[in-house]
């Protein structure tokens, strides 16, 4: 799957943009189908013993198989198949990396479709935390995000290599265990504990493959579309949990199938768990910070951004880290969308106020959205990625209206479901849905830096009752001149009010408005929040 992507992007026309540029160390010789993963969770202590079977298709003869796995996990032995063929790799035929990861050794042809299979144990020391909740229980739960479910299990520990998962985790009795997919088996032993088995049939990045298991409290909350949804919490917090932050989890299920498409996966779980993010997007089984539940500060909107995420981060992923704002753009400015979409105006611009403001007293307004300087993945986790990413959004629905922007999300979704994107992507999309170029949009939005920052000046010309407005960007040099329509606002005394829409295209802009009524008692740029601007001086000149 990844291998036909690259040749599609290579096919579609500048591949020496950064809107379509892949930084990342990508392995194309082996595309993983299937990984199946076996892990015992202890009565006590953190020591799994675990396995993981790993299905792959060979795409060249010199191809082999590099897995990342956390070299503090003992590996008991290597296995691998195929077809009917099974051989205990011996030493020699697998080697530990020097960065701690899994080799094999190159078998078989291109075309063929391998089996590998890595039994280990040991204490995980990141993605799979097995420790006490804040009600002081035993629980257990994986956290992968971005590349740590090598610590866990071994796997190509990057989105660009998607896979269909199972699970089958062996707990004490009494844990429920949630996973991605749908359950199968719960199989009891005869020692008293319990064997989970749960299956994700549709490919998913190796970031949103995990496994949760404690005492929890399930509870269904309904069938949207079809679709299995419920709310798995600690016992202790479960009437919060549905009462508050997910009191509207089917609306938000619903409206979000209604404006992109139909829901990816086969349930939806949303879980307390012990996540380091407040919310963590895994496919078809969002886990929540339980220190929110706890605190009882959770709301809604966090489970509006997770719910996106479905369709944007999880089934539509960016290949390359550093294209990041395809997941965590979208989803943030669907969850502002979200409040416009069922009526609640105020909230959707009071999202977007809050968004800009958090991008322009951020540390990141000298770095580009698209940053491949930028090396440690945690700091992709920034305001350009987040509230930036959403306002490029608002701003190409601005720019190509709202039926265009709608159907380019849908066309996105449906086009590249269960597959890997560049931001070249999105923007070929958008571009046939207006059926003109865009790509002037996306490059200063994307490749600059900043924003503008304008000084306006306007004065009144009382003999030609006419407004004259001069505007100029003064934003640093390095951030580059932006182009973008600029509303306007002039209200008069009488309580009218005239809008217009200057044009700026990099330099300083002069207009004029005449035939005006009376002089203005003021003067606005953007009233309603639709450009990414900052207005740091406005003057009138008195004439």
């Amino acid at each position: 799957m990844v291998i036909a992507l690259l040749a599609t992007v290579l096919q579609i026309g500048d591949v020496d943009s950064a809107l379509a540029v892949v930084d990342d160390p990508i392995r194309t010789a082996v595309d993983v189908l299937h990984y199946d993963i076996r892990v015992r969770i202890p009565d006590q202590g953190a020591m799994i013993s675990a396995s993981t079977r790993i299905r792959y298709h060979l795409v060249s003869d010199t191809g082999s198989l590099r897995l990342d796995f956390d070299p503090t996990l003992a590996i008991d032995s290597v296995v691998l198949g195929q077809a009917l063929r099974v051989a205990l790799l011996r030493g020699r035929d697998w080697v530990r990396t020097q960065d701690g990861g899994l080799a094999v050794r190159r078998w078989g042809r291109s075309g063929d479709t391998l089996t590998v299979t890595v039994h280990y144990h040991g204490e995980p020391r990141d993605g799979l935390f097995i420790q006490q909740n804040r009600y002081g229980e035993r629980t257990a739960y994986a956290d992968n995000w971005p590349n740590r479910a090598r610590h866990w299990f071994p796997g190509v520990d990057h989105p660009s290599d998607k896979a269909a998962a199972a699970f089958h985790v062996e707990v004490p009795t009494g844990w429920n265990v949630v996973a991605n997919g749908v359950l199968e088996t719960v199989d009891s032993l005869t020692d008293g504990r319990t064997v989970w088995s749960w299956r994700e049939r549709r490919p998913i990045p190796v970031y949103t493959m995990v496994i949760g298991g404690g005492r929890q409290a399930v509870t269904e909350i309904g069938r949207p579309m079809g679709i299995p949804h419920s709310v798995w919490t600690f016992p202790q917090d479960s009437t919060f949990a549905v009462s508050i932050p997910f009191a509207r989890a089917n609306m938000i299920l619903e409206t979000l199938a209604r404006l992109l498409g139909p829901f990816p996966y086969e349930k939806l779980a949303h879980v307390e768990s012990s996540t380091r993010f407040g919310g963590m997007e895994n496919s078809s089984a969002i886990f929540y910070t339980e220190r929110r539940y706890v605190d009882r500060t959770m709301g809604e909107a966090v489970v509006v951004h997770e719910t996106a995420h479905q369709w944007f981060g999880d089934a539509v992923t960016e290949l390359d880290w550093h294209h990041l704002w395809l997941s965590e753009g979208f989803a943030t400015y669907l969850t502002a969308f979200f409040y416009e979409l069922i009526g609640e105006e105020e909230t959707f611009r009071e999202r977007l106020r809050n968004d800009k403001r958090r991008y322009l007293e951020s540390d990141v307004v000298d770095r580009p959205v698209i940053d491949t300087t930028e090396k440690e993945l945690f700091r992709l986790l920034n305001a350009n990625n987040y509230p930036k990413g959403g306002w490029i959004l608002h701003m190409l629905r601005r720019e190509v209206g709202d039926s265009v922007f709608v159907r380019g999300l849908r066309s996105f979704y449906d086009t590249f479901r269960d597959s890997t994107v560049l931001t070249s992507d999105f923007v070929e999309t958008i571009e046939r849905q207006a059926g003109r170029d865009l790509d002037w949009f996306f490059r200063q939005w994307l490749l600059q830096p900043g924003y503008p920052q304008l000084d306006v000046a306007w004065s009144f010309d009382s003999v030609g009752s006419a407004v004259e407005l001069i505007i100029r960007q003064v934003q640093p040099a390095s951030w580059g001149r932006f182009r973008v329509l600029l509303p306007i606002r002039m209200v008069f005394p009488d309580g009218g009010s005239l809008e217009v829409a200057v044009p700026l295209e990099g330099g300083d802009v002069t207009a004029t408005y005449g035939g005006l009524p009376k002089k203005p008692t003021s003067v606005t740029m953007d009233p309603n929040g639709e450009v990414l601007v900052e207005v740091v001086r406005m003057h009138e000149v008195r004439q």
